[in-house]
């Protein structure tokens, strides 16, 4: 049995491709069932910063080969395109993933929140089409406790933690930007949010929200007392702001370059354009027009370095506890993996017993009822006892892994019983 994650981040894989393998919320449902096909558990998680996909296989199946054809088959790309960047773990190595990712240890912006409700999104997306088993949920849970403790024992969370902040941390470079700007907000979600109460808290008040589905709109805006255009007046809210950030979940452009060439027309001051979607809602040939400054999430990268440069002292805190709860779920993991081989031990064992039994009372005609009960309670107890020892060792974190090899190789128990049970606390 093995936990395999495989996946693309923006530190080492560009925008081009990232937004190819990109799933969109919709996508997700039927990306969930698909990844059912190839792997015992799965779960996908995929944001402007990363496309990843972490699962559960048993058997000997090899994890990255099945979600690496996952990815091409759902994508319909030919693996060339990410393999050079495409990263793998195994294990004990994809448990410290997941949890330095809740942690915010793995983030664009060190310490950033955001990847949390992410998460915990995926998860319930994955629950709903039943693609988590006992083994995701336990690294999921555990990933998500052990985040919100590295964030309340350190200050790795402490200031502009999100990759919306950091945007407006390139909008303040402005001097006076913000002061006087009208900003247009393009999308209703999450992040859509983030950057209204970022704004807000600033003081912007000259702000517009637009979206597909006019209702989202509407309660975007009167949560934060903004304004709100239907999704048809596009053109004309980008003819009357000065910064546009734009964060929807659309599978293509949603700002193409004639719009904003058309939106220039007799404007003088300069235009800031912010994409934090992926894919990309802004065509990226509009950063060639004069006037025009284009920030997506590739390019706002020296601000977290910045960022992450700050808060170092506390991500070495962060890592500390995050070690130790990844010790607490490997043990846990050791235990598990040694279940399956203990069941079909002791299956063996109560088998050759049976049969035993069986031929010896089927000599004996002449025991009495009570005296057969003995001869079968003698024979539990000796297994018991014999089994005992060898239980106990198997369970121990410390050494339970390598008697597990031993223990099959030696009772020629099949690999197929290393499969962890439904009912696993």
């Amino acid at each position: 049995m093995q936990i395999t994650l495989i996946g693309v981040h923006q530190r080492n894989t560009p925008v081009t491709v990232r937004e190819q393998l990109a799933f969109g919320l919709n996508e997700l449902p039927d990306a969930l069932l698909a990844l059912r096909q190839y792997v015992d558990e799965g779960i996908i998680l995929s944001t402007c910063n990363r496309v990843e996909v972490c699962a559960v296989t048993h058997d000997g199946v090899a994890g990255d080969a099945m979600l690496r054809r996952f990815l091409t088959a759902q994508r319909g790309i030919d693996e060339s395109l990410f393999a050079p960047s495409l990263y793998v773990h195994r294990d004990e190595m994809a448990v410290r993933h997941l949890y330095r990712l809740t942690a915010g240890l793995d983030s664009m912006v060190l310490g950033e929140d955001q990847i949390v409700g992410q998460v915990k999104e995926a998860l319930a997306m994955a629950h709903a089409a039943g693609a988590i088993g006992p083994v995701l949920h336990r690294v999921l849970h555990g990933a998500l406790a052990a985040g919100k403790r590295a964030r309340t024992h350190t200050g790795i969370a402490a200031g502009h933690v999100s990759v919306v902040s950091v945007a407006v941390d390139a909008m303040r470079q402005h001097p006076g930007l913000l002061a006087q700007a009208r900003v247009l907000v393009i999308g209703a979600g999450h992040i859509a949010e983030l950057a209204l109460k970022h704004l807000r808290a600033d003081g912007v008040s000259a702000i517009t929200v637009i979206n597909r589905t006019e209702a989202r709109s509407v309660a975007l805006a009167d949560r934060y007392a903004v304004a709100w255009r239907p999704w048809g007046d596009l053109e004309h809210a980008l003819a009357e702001c000065d910064i546009v950030l734009s964060c929807t979940s659309a599978p293509g452009i949603v700002v193409s370059r004639q719009m904003v060439e058309r939106a220039l027309a007799n404007r003088s001051a300069p235009f800031f354009l912010f994409d934090l979607a992926v894919p990309r809602d802004i065509d990226e040939s509009v950063a060639h027009i004069p006037g025009i400054h284009l920030h997506d999430v590739d390019t706002l990268e020296p601000i977290c370095l910045a960022n992450r440069a700050m808060r170092a002292a506390e991500a070495q805190r962060a890592e500390a506890i995050i070690d130790g709860e990844v010790a607490k779920f490997m043990e846990w993991w050791t235990v598990q993996q040694a279940i399956p081989t203990i069941r079909a031990l002791r299956e063996r064992a109560e088998a050759i017993r049976d049969a035993e039994i069986r031929r010896a009372l089927a000599r004996c005609p002449e025991l009495s009822p009570q005296q057969r009960e003995t001869v079968v309670a003698l024979s539990t107890a000796i297994i018991n006892k014999l089994l005992h020892e060898p239980m106990v060792a198997l369970r121990n974190p410390e050494m339970g892994s390598e008697l597990v090899s031993a223990v099959r190789r030696l009772f020629n128990i099949d690999e197929s019983a290393g499969r962890v049970p439904t009912n696993v606390p």
